[in-house]
């Protein structure tokens, strides 16, 4: 089967200019609204259904949106981890 859909793709989630939600804007939407942002709540779709093209890109960018959370994750990570080396470092040294 083949859904078509006339909105945009959600590529446009990658672009430079994409204002991405920080993790506590989310957080707060959630617990205001007990489901995620631009995203149907259990009773609107009890009541009016979802239409699956819509809902498939729906469900894509947030695939995309936590896939920009994940890598901004691992940067952090990964800067932890070098700060942490260095701190190690220096701790074998003030130990000598």
């Amino acid at each position: 089967m083949t859904v078509k859909l006339n909105a945009n793709w959600p590529d446009f989630v990658f672009a430079e200019t994409y204002g991405l939600r920080s993790l506590s804007e989310v957080e707060s939407y959630i617990k205001a609204n007990a489901h995620l942002p631009e995203v149907p709540s259990a009773a609107q779709v009890g009541k009016d259904g979802i239409n699956l093209g819509e809902m498939d890109a729906t469900l894509l960018k947030k695939i995309e949106e936590l896939t920009l959370y994940l890598i901004e994750q691992d940067k952090q990570l990964q800067e932890l981890k070098k700060a942490n080396e260095v701190l190690q470092k220096e701790v074998q040294v003030l130990k000598r």
